[in-house]
């Protein structure tokens, strides 16, 4: 009798009492993170002519325009788990494609991760969730910053498919630069927020597993590659991974499910079904992303002024 009324005791109490600190969202099972609001905003903007289509962007990705970018200095004071997640709140930046569907003939986002290197609207993500897709009947490219605004991309500063890398620039947002820190082992804490497979504003905990190189990569630069602990899932792709100060220490690239393969002896078997034993998440190092920003540093100061501005073209394009 005594156990059934504590019991009771606390879940009255549970029902009650507020479950969250002040200022903490609650995310609503399947919520669209304000897509609604998003398109809206990105419809105006492309009614006002201030979006890149994609076929423009697509070129401006294979040939950006190089600029000088002053990055901040590593933060040093180490924070708590909370700390860290209020900081990933206030900077995180969403990057991602408004676009037309074939199918409904409505509009749509497909919106991923990316974190901004300046407060002057220098943002990266990954090279994967900047390019366009081959078939896309009309789209453009924007980025969402904290409070929800959506911006314009106005050029491409970087990009490196094989790092899986775009630094581009964006103005009209609030952004909240995060330092990059290239100078971890494993072991030290890895943290990301992010919307794996839909799920809003999850914040995840782990750590460095390994630096390793990337098979069959000829070009020894972009073979670099970082595994954590850290979950993330599709939807996660450019988010920023986070040390214990609050550095970006890397963006979120890939997953991957490993298993034990067929049956020994069998010559080329196929995996066994059923059987993964291992998830590994892997991460575009801080270190390649510093290295791209210094090159497109140096290939600015040499190369002439260009001579038209990457700027959006005066009529929205499909």
């Amino acid at each position: 009798m005594k156990t059934f009324a504590l019991l009771g005791l606390l879940s009255a109490s549970t029902f009650h009492a507020a479950a969250q600190a002040p200022g903490v969202p609650i995310e609503a099972p399947g919520q669209s993170n304000g897509e609604a609001e998003v398109i809206d905003r990105a419809g105006k903007l492309r009614e006002a002519g201030k979006l890149f289509a994609a076929e423009k962007f697509k070129a401006l990705l294979e040939k950006p325009v190089r600029e000088a970018v002053t990055l901040p200095a590593a933060r040093t004071a180490t924070l708590s788990r909370s700390e860290i997640y209020e900081l990933a709140r206030r900077s995180r930046v969403r990057v991602g494609w408004y676009y037309l569907c074939h199918k409904c003939n409505h509009w749509h986002t497909r919106l991923a991760g990316g974190y901004p290197l300046t407060d002057d609207g220098v943002i990266a993500t990954c090279h994967h969730v900047a390019k366009p897709e081959d078939d896309m009947r009309e789209g453009y490219l924007i980025v969402v910053d904290a409070e929800g605004t959506v911006t314009p991309v106005t050029s491409v500063i970087a990009s490196s498919p094989g790092l899986d890398i775009t630094v581009l620039r964006t103005t009209g947002g609030t952004f909240q630069a995060m330092p990059l820190n290239d100078q971890i082992r494993p072991g030290d804490a890895a943290y990301c927020l992010s919307d794996p497979l839909g799920l809003n504003g999850y914040f995840s905990d782990g750590m460095v597993n390994r630096f390793y190189r990337k098979p069959d990569t000829k070009n020894e630069a972009e073979a670099l590659r970082l595994h954590v602990s850290t979950d993330w899932a599709p939807g996660s792709s450019g988010s920023p991974v986070l040390d214990q100060c609050g550095n970006v220490i890397g963006h979120v690239s890939t997953i991957s499910t490993m298993g034990e393969p067929g049956r020994q002896g069998e010559k080329n078997a196929p995996p066994r079904r059923g059987n993964t034993q291992i998830i590994v998440h892997e991460a575009s190092p801080a270190r390649s992303v510093l290295q791209l920003v210094q090159s497109a540093a140096g290939e600015a100061q040499k190369a002439p002024a260009p001579e038209e501005p990457a700027s959006p073209p005066a009529e929205s394009q499909p």
